[in-house]
């Protein structure tokens, strides 16, 4: 389809290719949990198939592209990030194939290999010699599965994705009983430790990263990345930092021994469901001590990350004991992140309420030194940040300033707008209000605000450039 073809795409039909799409991403979420025969699989599979068979009716081809971290449907970009595109971005990324094509005629048959394949082991599929030749290998002649001619420039987007396909790897592996992709969680956690050491502003991408996929697999996430930032305030070194990333991204793979019933349960656990959910620290070291090329610690961590400082946590042991560094770092992230992230029985809480409820509520659970540099790493007003701003005006924090906490840089939100967004440029709080009293923290939730949907329009933007004479410094 030409750029001019593509320019003049309805918003109809632009809205039919995001639900092809988001099919195609939920059949693979579904194969982390499930195999290909499955119900769960198979439904979404057979519903993709007649709305793709609608659909090349009057179309010879359908295309999926991926380029710099986004997905570009008929060559039309998609800004908005839509929910469980993340795994379907990671697996075909990881695979080599930068972008699919479904051309009239395909199968439900031929989707069924597709998904199967990128449910494959990437390592396994390079013997193969890459997605196409395992797609042509198995018949499939109307999928075509390639790279694209310019490339595909490394972001943050790339890494959280990629990331997220590691841990469905894992979470299939456990299910089927093969061994952890330890190479695939060693690459990912190298990106994500060399991007917390290069200061690219990694937590306001995974702030506006937030609710993209799946609670089990992101949540992971998002503790390497925060256990990885308290990690470098700390000092540690290259190797401990991969240490914590490999220990905190595989922390949880206990839970994917817990019934889905449970596991998805949308509000408090009954005491017998919580007993059960309670096993998934000692099932996860238990799993993780049989990988013999990860390092030891990182049974340790999954064993240790719920038993909180005071020891109040599970499992309960029978003799006191001292948890690990990194369990300790893992235990803080864990409560930060659970608390700001959005639940199917509560909103999520502001950053800076969160962090004053740990520190209210939570103070016996948490180590108290490596909760102050916690504090510290986050600053006075941390990423996504609400602000109330003179004039009536709402503005949200996009990045720190180093060199002033108290004056981190923000975007005002235009309001007016449906849905509200952010403006283009980012200057410094202080530069919207001169004095501390002329701005305050408040709640988006109270306000009707969609802060998650407001980052995600940040994250496509792109980071914005410091205002003139404003520097940033960088630790």
């Amino acid at each position: 389809m030409s750029a001019s073809t593509a320019a003049s795409i309805s918003a109809g039909e632009q809205t039919v290719c995001i639900g092809l799409v988001t099919d195609l991403a939920r059949a693979m979420k579904n194969i982390s949990f499930y195999d290909l025969a499955h119900p769960m699989v198979r439904t979404v599979l057979a519903g993709l198939h007649a709305d793709l068979t609608a659909y090349l009716r009057e179309r010879r081809e359908f295309s999926v592209k991926f380029v710099s971290g986004y997905i570009v449907l008929q060559d039309v970009p998609l800004v908005a990030p839509h929910a469980s595109l993340g795994n379907l971005l990671g697996a075909c990324l990881r695979r080599q194939a930068e972008s699919l094509v479904f051309r009239r005629g395909v199968t439900l048959e031929d989707l069924e290999q597709l998904v199967a394949v990128l449910a494959a082991d990437p390592g396994g599929l390079a013997e193969e010699g890459g997605l196409a030749r395992a797609l042509e290998a198995r018949g499939v002649e109307r999928i075509l599965a390639g790279r694209l001619a310019s490339g595909s420039k490394r972001d943050w987007r790339w890494v959280h994705s990629t990331a997220l396909d590691v841990l469905r790897g894992a979470a299939m592996g456990v299910r089927t009983g093969r061994p952890v992709d330890v190479t695939g969680v060693q690459k990912s956690v190298c990106e994500i430790v060399e991007d917390v050491l290069g200061d690219r502003s990694i937590l306001y991408n995974l702030t506006s990263l937030k609710g993209m996929d799946e609670y089990t697999f992101i949540h992971a996430l998002n503790i390497c990345v925060l256990a990885g930032e308290l990690g470098r305030q700390i000092r540690l070194d290259r190797q401990q930092l991969d240490e914590l990333g490999i220990a905190t991204l595989l922390h949880d793979v206990g839970k994917i021994l817990v019934p889905l019933e449970i596991l998805r349960k949308p509000g408090p656990l009954e005491e017998p469901e919580f007993q059960v959910m309670s096993r998934h620290p000692v099932d996860g070291s238990v799993l993780l001590a049989r990988e013999p090329k990860l390092p030891e610690v990182v049974a340790v961590v999954s064993f240790e990350h719920h038993m909180r400082c005071d020891l109040s946590g599970y499992p309960r042991t029978r003799w006191p004991r001292s948890l690990h560094l990194y369990s300790m770092m893992a235990c803080i992230s864990d409560i930060y992140d659970a608390l700001t992230t959005t639940r199917p029985y509560r909103p999520p809480l502001p950053p800076l309420r969160a962090l004053e409820l740990m520190q209210t509520e939570c103070q016996a659970h948490v180590e108290p030194r490596l909760f102050r540099q916690f504090v510290t790493m986050l600053g006075p007003y941390p990423w996504g940040t609400l602000l109330g701003l003179p004039g009536g005006r709402l503005g949200v924090v996009t990045r720190p300033n180093a060199a002033a906490p108290d004056n981190p840089f923000a975007r005002v939100l235009e309001t007016e707008c449906q849905p509200a967004r952010a403006a283009e440029e980012e200057v410094p709080v202080r530069s919207l209000a001169r004095q501390e009293g002329e701005f305050q923290v408040l709640d988006p939730v109270m306000l009707g605000l969609d802060l998650t949907a407001i980052l995600h329009g940040l994250q496509a933007q792109g980071p914005a450039s410091p205002a003139p004479g404003e520097g940033v410094a960088v630790n």
